[in-house]
Formats: structure tokens, sequence, C-alpha cells
């Protein structure tokens, strides 16, 4: 941390979103070399619609503790998903899917983890947890706090920028690479246009229907 303060390390972590894109491409290089332990959990569209986005990240969290908290991510009594848990699929399919739960990205592989770390969450989240976590603490606008969050938000928007250019040429005339996915005119503009495709959140593009339009759905 004191290196982190210093500057020495990770120089101009903060919220990624305040990050120009070069230099959060090079803070996620450092970020890589000196995590512990780090996780991207991918959580599909569908699965947003159907659960809403709390329980999608409430699944993220579960998904994203280290290994060697097999049984807490598991276990629907030791869940931070609360009541819902037992509703909600588990299962991560063998390859990253648009429309399904693909894999995540994680790494390094270590054994130097607290057995029962504490999580800082960015927002305003109430965790219903029980062991083996040490306890947890949400901070609002932690991403730009907390040099941990910050290193988070870094990892998560890199990779999914990433993942949603590759996007962008599985389905054109969206605009992914562009706005990366996020709810500008010109990527509601293309929705009009081209309908919705299988990566589109349905309770993102209610927009249309407000409108009055009928939306289609796109074929691959």
């Amino acid at each position: 941390m004191e290196r982190i303060q210093s500057g020495e390390i990770l120089n101009g972590l903060r919220d990624s979103k305040k990050i120009p894109e070069p230099k959060r491409l090079t803070l996620r290089k450092e970020i890589l070399e000196y995590a512990s332990f780090w996780h991207v959990s991918f959580v599909s569209a569908n699965y947003i619609d159907k659960f809403n986005i709390n329980q999608a990240i409430f699944y993220g969290i579960n998904r994203a503790l280290p290994k060697h908290l097999t049984d807490f991510r598991r276990s629907e009594n030791q869940s931070v998903m609360g009541s819902n848990a037992s509703k909600i699929p588990q299962k991560n399919t063998t390859e990253i899917s648009e429309t399904g739960n693909g894999n995540d990205w994680e790494g390094p592989k270590t054994n130097s983890l607290p057995n029962k770390p504490f999580l800082f969450l960015d927002g305003n989240y109430k965790l219903k947890v029980q062991t083996p976590i040490a306890g947890y603490l949400s901070i609002p606008k932690g991403d730009d706090l907390v040099p941990s969050i910050s290193a988070a938000s870094i990892l998560a928007k890199t990779y999914r920028d990433e993942y949603m250019e590759k996007m962008d040429g599985k389905y054109p005339g969206y605009g992914f690479a562009k706005h990366k996915g996020y709810g500008t005119e010109e990527h509601r503009e293309a929705l009009r246009k081209l309908g919705i495709s299988p990566i589109h959140r349905l309770s993102f593009c209610d927009f249309l229907r407000r409108e009055g339009s009928e939306p289609s759905l796109f074929s691959a």
C-alpha cells in the first residue's frame, strides 16, 4: 500500500472511467504483475434480464472469490446472494458466450491469500454473509477512493471493452467498438434501425417499447 500511495507502483490509480484508455492498459499490466489474486466475472445479458442487475452482481461476487473458498461459493446458506440463491444457476459454460455465462478471467494461482479475506465493494451493497470471509465494507464511489477497488474497476473495464470490440465484429452496425455498449444516442439509434441483438439486455432496450416500437430479435 505504501508503494502505491508514494506513486512507486500503479501511479494514477483511480476510477477506471476517469483514466484515458492507453493509461488504463498500462495500469492493467502493472495490476496483473503485482496482484496476489484477481478475477473478472462474466455475467451475460440474459442472466441480468432473468434475475436483475443486483442478483447478477452478487453472482459475480461469488464467482470472483478465490478458489480456496469453493465451499462458500457453492453453498446457498453461506452465500452473498440472499434468498434467491437456490434459484440462480451456478454452472459456468466452457467458453465465453455472449448469450450464456462464459468463463471468467482469473490469475495468478497463489496460496498466499488469507483464509478469510476482507471484501471491499464499490457502491452501497448489503451482503448476507457468514464465514469464511472476515467481513466486507461497501464504499460509495469506492473505485475512486480505494486502490484495490480502483484496480478491480480497471481490470473489469479493460476486459469488458475488449470483449465489446470482439462483439463489434460479430454484430456490426451497433458501434460496440466505439461506445462499448453504453447507452449513447448513437447506440439507441442503431437499436431503432437494427433491432435487438443476442447480447443486448432487454431491460436496457425497453425504451423501444416506450417509443412505440416493437423490438425484433437480431438473427446472427
